[in-house]
């Protein structure tokens, strides 16, 4: 069973990653979340980190992966964040990124 941790923490986006999607600019530094699936329930940060240069980001200062508590997607303010949980199960991770 997959169990979907939570990274948060900063990078600048060097626009060099694997993925297509909507990136912020070039440069900019930027907060974070990543949803990250993972088999064993057990923070891998180094992990977290390799999927963040995936993104395109560098200079990675991550905190503590923990696991979601997806009760919380229940909560109106959390429904925002359901596409994410949902897009890490299906593809393995998801990012969101704050201006």
């Amino acid at each position: 069973m997959k169990i979907v941790y939570l990274y948060s923490g900063t990078g600048k986006y060097a626009g060099t990653g694997s993925f297509e999607w909507n990136s912020p600019r070039l440069g900019d530094t930027h907060k974070f979340i990543l949803f990250k699936a993972q088999e064993m329930d057990e923070r891998h940060d180094i992990a977290a980190i390799h999927e963040l240069n995936e993104y395109g980001f560098g200079e990675i200062v991550i905190g503590a992966g923990k696991p979601i508590a997806v009760e919380s997607l229940n909560d109106p303010q959390m429904q925002v964040f359901q596409s994410h949980y949902e897009g890490a199960l299906s593809n393995g991770s998801s990012l969101a990124w704050y201006p």
